[in-house]
C-alpha cells in the first residue's frame, strides 16, 4: 500500500501545477534591447494595431502583408507592431516554441543588422521568413530546427556569418532566455483574452490606453470597417479592455459617406429613391455580402420604390479585378438585378447556378468592354469618408445605408429601419395647418 500511495503521488505531482521557480533562479536581467520589438509607423500615431503572428500556424505571411498594406493607407493615423505569440493557446510545446523563438531570433537577428533608421531591410526579413514558412511549412522548419539544421535556414534567408550568430545567439544562453520568457507572457496574456482557444486576432491599441481584441481571418476582410469604428468609439472608462468580435454600430457618431459613383460596379433601382445601400467588397465569396445583399433585395422586392443597392469592388487585388469585370459584365448585359439576386443567395446555393451565370458573364468580362482598373470618382478634393485622401487602397469598406456605416445586424432589421424613418412623428403631424384647427378653441 505505501508502494502504491507513492506512485499516486508522484503522479499527482507530474500532472499538477508547475512548482514556481526560486526566485534566486530568475533571470531578470532582460533589457529592451534583449527582448524583440518591431514597430512600423509613427510612434505618435493615435492608435496601434498590434498583430499577433503564430510562426506554427498557416498564412501568417498574407496576415502580415495585408496588415502592413492596412497600415500604409493611414499614414500618421496607425502604428503597426508585430507579437509573436502561440495563437491564443496558453501551453507550450517544445518543438513548436523552438520554432517561435528561432523565428523571433530572425527578426531580433535583422533589427540589429538593419539599425533603427533602416525599416525595411529588416521589414523584408520577416517577410523573408514568412514566406520561408510557408512554402516549407512549419512543421517541417521546426523539424529541421530540432535537428540542427539552423545554419541551412540561414543560407536560405540569405544571411551572412555575423547575422548567422546573432540568430543562433537569441535562441540560447541569456538572450535566448529573455527571448522565451517574452514569447510565454505575451502567450499567457494573450491566450487569457481568447479563454485558451485558437484564433486569429489582432489588437487595436489607442493612444487612450483602450485596448480592443478583434478576431479576424488572414485577408483581414472586416479590419478597416473595425478600425473607422473602433477609433469613432465613445470612451467610457480608460482602463477597460472590452471584446469586439466585429465593432458595434455607432448610428449618429459615424463617418458619413454621401458620394454618389457613377459608372461604377452595379446599382439596381434609380439614383432618385428615398433609400440607398452601397457595399463595398474586395471578393465575390466576401463571407458576409449574401447577409447583407439578402435582406436588401428581399426589402426591395416588398416595397418597391424606395430602396437602391450598388454593389462596389474595392481595392486592387485580383479577386477584386474578378469581381470589377464581372460587376462591368452585369451592368453591360442588363443583368444587375439577376446577379445581385445571385449575390445575395447563401454560397452553397449560389454553386448550383455558377456554371450557367458563368458561361453568359465571363466572355463579356474577359473582354475589352470591361477595364479591371474603374476608378471611384469621388469629390473633387479627392477625399473619402473622414476625410482622407482616397486611393486605390483607400476604398470604404463595408455597407453603407443612407451614408452611414452599418452593420450586418443592423441589414437584418432594415424594414423596421426605414419604416420607422418614414413614420411622421406626433409633433409634425400637429404642426400641420390642417390638423391644428382641429385644437382651435
Amino acid at each position: 500500500m505505501p508502494a502504491l500511495t507513492s506512485v499516486l503521488l508522484a503522479s499527482a505531482l507530474a500532472l499538477g501545477p508547475r512548482a514556481e521557480a526560486d526566485p534566486s533562479e530568475r533571470d531578470t536581467s532582460c533589457a529592451a534591447a534583449d527582448e524583440l520589438f518591431v514597430g512600423f509607423g509613427d510612434a505618435a500615431s493615435p492608435a496601434a494595431l498590434e498583430v499577433y503572428i503564430d510562426p506554427m500556424r498557416t498564412r501568417q505571411l498574407e496576415l502580415w502583408l495585408e496588415a502592413r498594406r492596412i497600415a500604409g493607407e493611414r499614414p500618421g493615423e496607425l502604428r503597426i507592431e508585430l507579437i509573436v505569440s502561440r495563437g491564443g493557446v496558453a501551453e507550450d510545446v517544445p518543438a513548436a516554441d523552438a520554432l517561435r523563438q528561432w523565428f523571433m531570433a530572425v527578426v531580433k537577428a535583422a533589427q540589429l543588422r538593419a539599425g533603427p533608421e533602416q525599416l525595411a531591410t529588416a521589414s523584408a526579413t520577416i517577410e523573408d521568413a514568412l514566406r520561408l514558412l510557408e512554402s516549407q511549412g512549419p512543421a517541417r522548419v521546426a523539424l529541421q530546427l530540432q535537428r540542427g539544421g539552423a545554419a541551412g535556414l540561414a543560407r536560405e534567408l540569405g544571411f551572412d556569418a555575423d547575422t548567422e550568430a546573432a540568430v543562433a545567439a537569441h535562441t540560447r544562453g541569456a538572450k535566448g532566455r529573455c527571448l522565451a520568457r517574452q514569447l510565454d507572457r505575451d502567450s499567457r496574456a494573450l491566450s487569457i483574452r481568447t479563454m485558451g482557444q485558437q484564433a486569429t486576432v489582432v489588437i487595436i491599441a489607442k493612444a487612450s490606453g483602450e485596448r480592443l481584441l478583434q478576431h479576424v481571418n488572414p485577408e483581414l476582410r472586416e479590419l478597416r470597417t473595425q478600425l473607422d469604428r473602433a477609433m469613432q468609439r465613445t470612451q467610457v472608462n480608460p482602463d477597460a479592455s472590452d471584446f469586439v468580435p466585429f465593432g458595434p454600430s455607432l448610428g449618429g457618431q459615424s463617418s458619413r459617406l454621401d458620394q454618389t459613383f457613377p459608372e461604377t460596379g452595379v446599382l439596381v433601382g434609380g439614383r432618385a429613391l428615398p433609400h440607398r445601400l452601397l457595399i463595398f467588397v474586395e471578393d465575390e465569396e466576401h463571407g458576409a455580402l449574401s447577409h447583407w445583399l439578402e435582406p436588401a433585395m428581399r426589402y426591395r422586392s416588398d416595397h418597391p420604390g424606395e430602396l437602391s443597392v450598388q454593389l462596389i469592388a474595392a481595392g486592387v487585388g485580383s479577386r477584386a479585378v474578378r469581381l470589377r469585370r464581372r460587376l462591368c459584365a452585369a451592368r453591360s448585359l442588363g443583368l444587375e438585378v439577376e446577379f445581385l439576386s445571385h449575390l445575395a443567395q447563401r454560397p452553397g446555393v449560389r454553386r448550383l447556378y455558377e456554371t450557367d451565370l458563368d458561361s453568359v458573364l465571363q466572355p463579356v468580362a474577359d473582354s475589352q468592354a470591361c477595364s479591371d482598373s474603374e476608378p471611384l470618382n469621388m469629390d473633387r478634393s479627392g477625399e473619402g469618408p473622414d476625410g482622407r485622401r482616397s486611393s486605390d487602397f483607400g476604398h470604404p469598406r463595408g455597407a453603407w445605408l443612407d451614408g452611414r456605416p452599418i452593420s450586418r445586424g443592423d441589414l437584418e432589421s432594415l424594414e423596421w429601419q426605414l419604416g420607422t424613418s418614414q413614420t411622421q412623428g406626433l409633433i409634425d403631424w400637429l404642426l400641420q395647418p390642417t390638423n391644428m384647427a382641429v385644437f382651435e378653441f
